[in-house]
């Protein structure tokens, strides 16, 4: 389900002066027993330095298993362990409690991240925009007025993505144009996008945000 070594992701519900906020951490699966998952202390993603807790702290949590999936769960500090390294000891409650959302490729959300297409060839003049949606697969782009796109062909898309952290974090891509179209008749154009070159990393910061954006929906409904 999740290899030694990989990265736990976690959400802690605080409440201050009235007020909810979520602190986002993430940790090392170390270790797994039948019952917990063995992990180094979490690292706030904000301040990249560990956060301390006390046993029973409860935490929403999520990974990226073998299949490409992603699995949350309710998950609480049972223990601690002392040793070559200090590791937490982190409820595992078991498979059939998992939620799991969706293969990576096809998690597709609706939000409007600032973009920028690029000519590879000077076939049009480049222009900034927003996203209509957004995977780890490709994105839908919205077309200005007074610009235009070839139906076929190839471009660089920049984005830009604002974490939950706070962080904004840039993305670029080479894209394969898949169809330009209009969802309406007096609607401004869009464009399908596939990412045919894009590094690892940066795809997974799309990913990140996309189950970010996921899991936030979720908590609204």
């Amino acid at each position: 389900m999740i290899d030694i070594g990989s990265t736990i992701f976690l959400e802690l519900q605080e409440f201050k002066e009235g007020e909810s906020k979520v602190l986002n951490l993430r940790c090392r699966l170390v270790d797994q027993t039948t019952k917990s998952f063995v992990i180094d202390y979490p690292i706030n993603q904000v301040t990249n330095k560990p956060n301390f807790f006390f046993d029973g702290t409860q935490f929403r949590a999520w990974f990226i298993g073998k299949d490409g999936a992603m699995y949350a769960f309710d998950t609480e500090i049972t223990g601690r362990k002392k040793g070559n390294i200090p590791v937490l000891l982190l409820k595992d409650p078991g498979k059939e409690n998992y939620q799991r959302i969706q293969r990576r490729n096809y998690v597709r959300v609706e939000t409007s991240a600032d973009v920028a297409v690029h000519p590879i060839n000077n076939e049009f003049a480049p222009f900034t925009s927003v996203t209509l949606d957004l995977s780890g697969g490709g994105s839908a782009v919205m077309i200005p007025n007074n610009n235009t796109l070839p139906s076929r062909g190839e471009v660089i898309l920049w984005v830009v993505l604002h974490m939950q952290t706070g962080q904004i974090e840039y993305v670029k891509a080479k894209c394969k144009i898949i169809r330009v179209y209009k969802s309406l008749k007096s609607a401004r154009e869009r464009v399908s996008l596939q990412f045919l070159e894009i590094g690892e990393r940066d795809r997974q910061k799309i990913i990140k945000y996309c189950f970010e954006r996921q899991l936030a929906l979720k908590r609204k409904k």
